[in-house]
């Protein structure tokens, strides 16, 4: 509103025409894209759980029909598919950790590769314990 007329002026937004593909002409934005687009294959592994979780708890003929529906080709697809979302979308994670989050002990920084390798050391050691754990206490069948 001005002093003197008391009228609103109104100005028309700048709108820049985009494309929907705008991201796919930058590789940076193509790597975050798929990054982003492979939480959703997370999401949908997670909802397979949560369903083996709610057929373990109607008993054993829920569980066992469940596992064998799970036995199909298309499952088993679907789990790789799942498999390389998740571990791709990890190693992104991983390589964007130490950009994020930088140790500093007074005037000494931790190296990106030092936290890597780190980060991998844990990833390897969680991933022998819970197989050790799967195998030597009588999961694996």
């Amino acid at each position: 509103m001005t002093a003197k007329t008391d009228k609103v002026i109104y100005r028309k937004p700048y709108v820049q025409k985009q494309s929907p593909w705008w991201w796919a002409s930058n590789p940076f934005y193509v790597r975050y894209m798929i990054r982003e687009g492979t939480s959703v294959f997370v999401l949908l592994y997670s909802l397979v759980l949560i369903s083996g979780l709610w057929r373990l708890s109607q008993g054993e003929a829920a569980w066992n029909q469940w596992l064998a529906t799970l036995g199909s080709p298309l499952w088993i697809v679907f789990h790789v598919i799942a498999l390389a979302a998740a571990l791709y979308h990890a190693y992104t994670w991983f390589k964007l950790a130490p950009k994020i989050m930088q140790v500093r002990i007074g005037g000494w920084t931790l190296p990106e590769k030092a936290m890597l390798a780190g980060q991998w050391a844990g990833f390897v050691v969680v991933t022998l314990l819970i197989l050790g754990v799967v195998v030597f206490a009588g999961g694996a069948s």
